[in-house]
């Protein structure tokens, strides 16, 4: 016998549910924010190194040595900036830990708005929010942390409803 009525339980399930869905979407959110980020800095950095360099080259074809080896000094602090901070590989990294996230959020709302619904056991309901939280709790384990101003960007994005499905706001 359960210490509380089953409509209690399947209540407290789908509440924790929507718990994972609401973590799992600010992370994906502030994963994809800083995927973005390491991208931009990917352009800017790889960008300018190579217009610099280019421009060395052609200021040693002119024969202007200063501009040349001025330039090759840039393009080359810029390349060692880029081999350094590696921006492609943490914006990767990030996108890939935000379509994780993303996908569990999907699942975990799935789960609260259609599976649960079909659920008469409750072992088999928590067996699930248990499979989908701890999947929750292994990907903040193993994913890079976020910095705090993509999570905060994440936040204000999803708060102020830019994360919302057409259905969810409409309320149909």
């Amino acid at each position: 016998m359960y210490p509380m009525g089953l409509s209690e339980i399947f209540r407290k399930i789908a509440e924790e549910s929507h718990r994972v869905e609401e973590d799992t979407g600010h992370s994906a959110k502030g994963h994809f924010n800083a995927s973005d980020r390491w991208g931009r800095y990917h352009l800017i950095i790889g960008l300018s190194s190579a217009i610099i360099a280019a421009i060395a080259g052609g200021s040693a074809f002119n024969s202007l040595p200063e501009l040349a080896g001025g330039a090759a000094l840039l393009s080359t602090a810029l390349t060692t900036v880029l081999t350094f901070l590696k921006p492609s590989e943490r914006s990767e990294l990030h996108k890939t830990a935000g379509d994780q996230y993303l996908s569990l959020k999907n699942r975990a709302r799935i789960f609260r708005e259609i599976e649960l619904l079909a659920i008469n056991e409750p072992r088999t309901a928590n067996e699930r929010i248990m499979a989908l939280a701890e999947e929750r709790d292994e990907l903040n384990r193993s994913s890079p942390g976020i910095p705090r101003r993509d999570y905060a960007l994440a936040k204000k994005d999803i708060d102020g409803g830019r994360a919302q499905h057409e259905i969810d706001r409409s309320g149909k």
